[in-house]
């Protein structure tokens, strides 16, 4: 194991972390930014489970680049809760995921005559759904939904690469983004952390996320 993963914040001789990216990978390390990963990859700064506690305090960016379908809901919960709490308030956090109306859009026909060509749909909806590693897929009126009832504020979808902040311009690597009937591939948000949230509002939207699909999943159906 490598020492730069137990150099935390304020330690070490260097400043505090203020940009975390989440899920690098093996090649999308980013310069001047925090590189976290589950695992020891080249360029990896710190090795990180995102769905449990951050040794981050005021951190002004959070990014993470088709990282959050990755996790089961409950994770994706507990990945931008801690995303919040370790955040500064007027922090941002920035996320890219696929958008699952694009996934239904272009995927399955069920007009289609051909019994081969619907089959085929078959198999390349449920690679989108499971292909990659995917654990959840979102819309985008969901993945509002999870960042505003997670006290996330001032939500705007931006385009590919495109931000009003220039900190956030130019960070999307994995391209390939498409248009299908004015839907993109890709969903990417950014949002801000206010000083302030519900927490008895919170606690009541994990129930309602548990009754509506996490307990299910949890039981094996």
């Amino acid at each position: 194991m490598g020492k730069r993963r137990f150099i935390w914040q304020g330690l070490g001789g260097r400043p505090p972390v203020t940009r975390v990216q989440l899920g690098c990978g093996p090649r999308n390390a980013l310069e001047g930014w925090w590189n976290v990963d589950i695992r020891d990859f080249p360029g990896v700064d710190q090795v990180l489970d995102a769905t449990e506690p951050w040794p981050f305090e005021r951190l002004e960016y959070v990014y993470a680049e088709h990282f959050l379908e990755h996790l089961p809901l409950e994770g994706a919960f507990e990945m931008l809760n801690q995303a919040w709490m370790s955040s500064r308030p007027g922090g941002t956090i920035r996320l890219s995921t696929p958008a699952l109306e694009w996934v239904l859009a272009t995927h399955f026909d069920a007009q289609e005559d051909r019994v081969e060509r619907r089959i085929d749909y078959t198999f390349m909806t449920n690679r989108a759904f499971h292909g990659w590693g995917h654990q959840f897929l979102y819309t985008r009126d969901l993945l509002r939904s999870l960042l505003e009832n997670l006290g996330w504020e001032n939500l705007r979808f931006c385009d590919y690469g495109q931000s009003d902040d220039p900190n956030l311009a130019g960070l999307e690597r994995h391209g390939n983004l498409q248009v299908c009937k004015g839907l993109p591939s890709v969903w990417i948000v950014e949002a801000n952390r206010p000083a302030e949230r519900s927490e008895e509002a919170l606690v009541e939207y994990r129930a309602y996320l548990d009754g509506a699909y996490i307990k299910y999943v949890r039981n094996g159906h």
